[in-house]
C-alpha cells in the first residue's frame, strides 16, 4: 500500500475543526451560534478518523509491530498531557467554585481514566484506548485486505445502527452509558473510516478521476449543510465519511499559515477551555455574562486566537510540545 509521505488536506482540516470544537463549546451565549452548532458535529470525528488512518500507516506500511513500544510512545503522547491538562482543569474549577459559587465534585474513576475534568479531554484517554484495541487488527489488514473490509464495514453498520437507534433521553443515563453511546461508539466509526480509506487507498486513487472531482466537492457541501438540517451524530460521521476522499486526493490547498495552525490544532484543543472558561469567569465577576451574536462570536474567535499563540509560543519547547500541547 503505498500513500502519500504528507496529504495537505489533512492540515487544511484540522485547523477549521479545532474551530468547531471551540464553537461548540462557546456558543451557548446566542440562539444563532446554537442554532448553527449542528455544522460543527463532524469536528472530532474528523479528528479521530485522521488519527486512525495516520496510525494504520505506522503500523502497516512502516512496520510497527512491537505493541508494548507502541503503548509507550501512545501513552507518553495522549495520556500524559490527558493528565496534566486534567490537573490543569481541576485547578480552573476550583477556583470557579469559590469565585462565583459554582458546585465542585469529582468522580476519580470518571475524570483520570475516561473523561477528563474538562469537556474536551476526553478525547485524549479516547483515542489511546482505540489504538490499543486496532493495532492488532492493523497488523492482520496488512496481510489480510479483504477480510478487514468486511470487519470494518460490519462494526461501522453494526454500530451505526446501534446509534440510530439510541433513546433521546441516554443523556440521563448513567454516565458510564453516556461515555459509550456518546463518545466511543461513534469513535468507532470514525476509526472505521480512517482505516478503510488508509486499506482502499490504492484502488480509490486509481478510480479518483474527473468525475470524482467534480462530484464530490458538491456531496461535500450537501452533507455539511445535512448536519444542520439532520442533527444527529451518524449525519457528522456520513460527511466525515464523503469528506475524507476530498482531503485524500483533492485538496491540495498548501498554505503556510495553515500548516502553523494545523500543527497546533491539538495545542488549540486542549489549552481553549482555558481561555474559554476564564472568559466566561471574568465576565461573570463583573456581572456581564456572555450573551448575544456579537460577545460570543468574539469569545469564542479570541479564545481561537489566543489558544494557537499560547500553543505556538509552547510548542516551541520539545518537552512542552510532547507533553503538554499533543503536538
Amino acid at each position: 500500500m503505498t500513500v502519500r509521505k504528507y496529504i495537505p488536506g489533512f492540515d487544511f482540516i484540522r485547523p477549521i475543526a479545532a474551530f468547531s470544537v471551540v464553537w461548540i463549546h462557546g456558543c451557548a451565549g446566542s440562539y444563532w451560534t446554537r442554532e448553527l452548532n449542528p455544522l460543527n458535529n463532524y469536528a472530532v470525528p474528523v479528528f479521530i478518523a485522521i488519527s486512525l488512518f495516520l496510525f494504520a500507516t505506522q503500523v502497516i506500511s512502516k512496520g510497527q509491530t512491537d505493541f508494548g513500544e507502541m503503548v509507550v510512545t501512545r501513552f507518553k503522547r495522549l495520556m500524559i498531557p490527558f493528565f496534566i491538562w486534567t490537573l490543569i482543569y481541576l485547578g480552573i474549577r476550583l477556583f470557579k467554585s469559590k469565585f462565583i459559587h459554582e458546585p465542585f465534585e469529582i468522580d476519580w474513576v470518571q475524570t483520570f481514566v475516561f473523561k477528563g475534568s474538562s469537556y474536551q479531554l476526553w478525547y485524549l484517554p479516547n483515542l489511546f484506548y482505540l489504538l490499543l484495541l486496532f493495532f492488532g487488527f492493523l497488523r492482520m489488514a496488512g496481510k489480510h485486505r479483504g477480510i478487514a473490509n468486511i470487519v470494518l464495514s460490519v462494526m461501522i453498520i453494526a454500530v451505526a445502527v446501534v446509534l440510530l437507534y439510541t433513546p433521546a433521553d441516554i443523556r440521563t443515563a448513567p454516565w458510564f452509558t453516556r461515555h459509550i453511546m456518546l463518545y466511543f461508539l461513534p469513535s468507532l466509526i470514525s476509526s472505521g473510516i480512517g482505516m478503510l480509506y488508509y486499506i482502499n487507498y490504492n484502488s480509490i486513487e486509481k478510480s479518483y478521476g474527473n468525475t470524482a472531482r467534480i462530484i464530490m466537492p458538491i456531496l461535500c457541501v450537501v452533507a455539511f449543510v445535512a448536519q444542520w438540517l439532520i442533527p444527529h451524530v451518524l449525519t457528522g460521521l456520513i460527511f466525515v465519511a464523503i469528506l475524507f476522499p476530498f482531503l485524500l486526493f483533492q485538496a491540495n490547498i498548501q498554505y503556510p499559515f495553515m500548516k502553523q495552525l494545523s500543527k497546533n490544532s491539538m495545542g488549540i484543543y486542549l489549552i481553549h477551555g482555558v481561555f474559554l472558561e476564564g472568559i466566561k469567569t471574568a465576565m461573570q465577576i463583573v456581572h456581564h455574562p456572555i450573551k448575544g451574536l456579537a460577545l460570543t462570536l468574539g469569545s469564542i474567535i479570541i479564545t481561537y486566537v489566543l489558544s494557537f499563540i499560547v500553543s505556538d509560543l509552547l510548542s516551541r519547547r520539545e518537552v512542552l510540545r510532547k507533553y503538554l500541547m499533543g503536538n
